[in-house]
């Protein structure tokens, strides 16, 4: 079983900047209604990442399915089996410096919490010690103990919010 290698999103901002740059343009041309951001590990400084670029788009319902069918013309379909009415993600391996991942949700869907991450991380730096720390401690363990790992510690804060 592979472990994940983990890096430091600080050493590969000037690659994700770039990256962003190019991403963003396209979006904006596929999706000029959408809402574009950074979200993920390498838009939170001083996190441990496995150097994928994430993005999230978010629409109204009714620009949800138009932008599935943008997006599946120009992206690689990822994760089908978690897409629901008002998600579903793409992505591009080899396109970019990085492999890179788009989120698309229904903006304020049920699903609709990466922006609320990002931000929690970012305002929370000892949750975030505390997240690199999982992510480390569970690196070795494949990618499903890794995600289980990870899915477990970010549920907690996610229930958090609720309320």
């Amino acid at each position: 079983m592979a472990g994940i290698t983990l890096k430091s999103a600080d050493d590969l901002a000037p690659q994700v900047e770039r990256i962003l740059d190019r991403v963003f343009a396209r979006l904006r041309v596929l999706v000029p209604d959408g809402e574009l951001h950074h979200v993920g590990a390498t838009a939170i400084s001083t996190s441990l990442t496995k150097g994928d670029v994430d993005v999230l788009v978010r629409v109204s319902p009714a620009r949800f399915q138009a932008t599935v069918d943008a997006l599946r013309q120009h992206f690689v379909v990822k994760q089908p089996m978690n897409w629901t009415s008002d998600f579903a993600s793409f992505g591009d391996d080899t396109g970019y410096e990085l492999p890179l991942g788009i989120q698309v949700f229904v903006k304020d869907s049920s699903g609709d919490f990466l922006l609320f991450l990002r931000d929690y991380f970012i305002a929370n730096p000892g949750a975030l010690g505390d997240y690199n720390r999982l992510k480390m401690a569970h690196a070795d363990d494949g990618p499903e103990g890794y995600w289980k790992a990870k899915d477990e510690f970010l549920a907690k804060i996610l229930a958090s919010r609720a309320g």
